[in-house]
């Protein structure tokens, strides 16, 4: 089946920018909140081997992966709810949680900055989804021919910004890591649901244009996002399944009354519950049935290993 996309030049969606994109740069961190956020990472391992406990037996206490604790004791921008949720797993005293509370103000001031960054610095008709995808409950993703931002690993992010002749790569790529940490670090309670169809995966490896070594780094990485969090889910929707390949397109849940936002980055245009938007029941339908073509999990790994297997055996 295919969605029913208006075109992005008749519809009233914006069209399509002309040119090199424009980067703005990104914010800095001083060496000052460098240090406090260093403290704070030492202070909490500190309290959490007075509890007797592992990075995972923490994770485990508030429903976290292991990887969000790692990251906060080692001086990384998290958010204050995982901060409180450790707080109390681990005991804290009063004094405890007032001190890590004020140190913690770092974070909260770099966060706001950095996502204030991220929403001016994106094209227009993308800043209602950077505003709201911190408070998903759900992302469900669909990659028909090229792997998402979310997706991608930072060489491939290099390789992709090299090809749209972006001026300052360097940049671009902190900001668009920048989103995913924002994405899968500081919203750990999301569930990601992503669907990559075969032809994406083979134009990965079989493209001349892209380094054999970008595409084995972009291979493992798309292997490790599920074993680094319980919440990612990664599946190929194989040819054989899919007469025709839809437009890409995300649909993004939150908690009750919010209603679910969509779009496709692709076409650059939202599609809503809003009078006069998109048909986002449709969207709804396309994934279901997306969904029921892919393979499962162990069975996508297995797509996967072998498309690795062939990048690095070829010359």
């Amino acid at each position: 089946m295919l969605l029913r996309w208006p075109s992005p030049l008749s519809s009233g969606a914006p069209s399509l920018p002309i040119g090199r994109p424009e980067v703005a740069r990104a914010p800095s961190s001083s060496p000052d909140d460098n240090e406090l956020r260093r403290q704070l990472g030492l202070k909490v391992r500190i309290l959490r081997r007075r509890a007797g406990l592992t990075q995972t037996e923490l994770a485990e206490r508030i429903k976290y992966h292991q990887t969000v604790i790692s990251r906060l004791e080692k001086g990384y921008n998290l958010s204050a709810s995982v901060l409180e949720k450790v707080l109390t797993a681990l005991g804290a005293t009063p004094a405890e949680e007032a001190e890590l509370r004020r140190m913690n103000a770092v974070n909260e001031r770099g966060r706001e900055e950095r996502d204030r960054h991220l929403i001016e610095s994106g094209a227009p008709w993308f800043r209602r989804i950077l505003r709201y995808e911190p408070s998903a409950t759900a992302i469900l993703s669909w990659t028909g021919e090229r792997l998402k931002g979310l997706l991608q690993a930072e060489s491939y992010m290099i390789a992709q910004f090299a090809e749209h002749d972006v001026d300052d790569i360097a940049n671009a790529v902190t900001e668009r890591a920048a989103r995913t940490i924002r994405a899968f670090t500081e919203n750990p309670g999301c569930r990601y649901e992503f669907l990559i169809s075969e032809s994406a995966v083979e134009r990965l490896v079989q493209c001349e244009t892209v380094n054999k070594y970008v595409a084995v780094d972009q291979l493992k990485h798309l292997l490790a996002l599920s074993d680094r969090n319980p919440n990612i889910d990664v599946r190929v929707v194989p040819y054989a399944h899919r007469l025709h390949v839809n437009p890409d397109f995300t649909i993004m849940e939150f908690a009750e009354p919010e209603p679910p936002l969509g779009y496709s980055d692709l076409l650059r245009t939202l599609v809503t519950t809003d009078p006069g938007g998109l048909d986002i029941d449709h969207l709804y339908e396309c994934w279901n049935r997306l969904r029921e073509s892919a393979l499962g999990t162990e069975q996508t790994r297995e797509v996967l290993e072998k498309a690795l297997d062939r990048c690095q055996g070829s010359p």
